[in-house]
């Protein structure tokens, strides 16, 4: 506000721009994430390279999987995504608190 209590117009356009931009990029970093997560893991083969195993078929211990660098970087994309939705949240309620103690004076 300036001295005469009217609010600046910058400021508005400013503030306008960070209400819509930030939970837009915060939501597409959820739905890359989410892309990422659901393409089909690849799997991974391996064995014996000396001696032919006693098995007959591949010995792969139940439960066990591979994470590839695609898995990784969904997780990542969607834990960052909901950081900045979540930081963004709590920033714009206390913001309006503050706007609304400020109209109140």
């Amino acid at each position: 506000m300036d001295q005469q209590g009217n609010r600046r117009a910058g400021g508005a356009r400013k503030n306008a721009i960070g209400r819509v931009a930030v939970p837009l990029v915060a939501a597409a970093m959820l739905l890359a994430g989410l892309v990422l997560l659901a393409q089909p893991v690849s799997s991974e083969d391996f064995g014996w390279f000396a001696y032919t195993p006693l098995a007959t078929g591949p010995v792969v211990p139940q439960g066990l999987m591979f994470m590839g660098a695609e898995t990784w970087a969904g997780i990542a994309l969607i834990g960052v995504g909901l950081l900045v939705l979540a930081f963004w949240s709590g920033y714009r309620t206390g913001r309006q608190a503050r706007e609304q103690d400020d109209d109140a004076r």
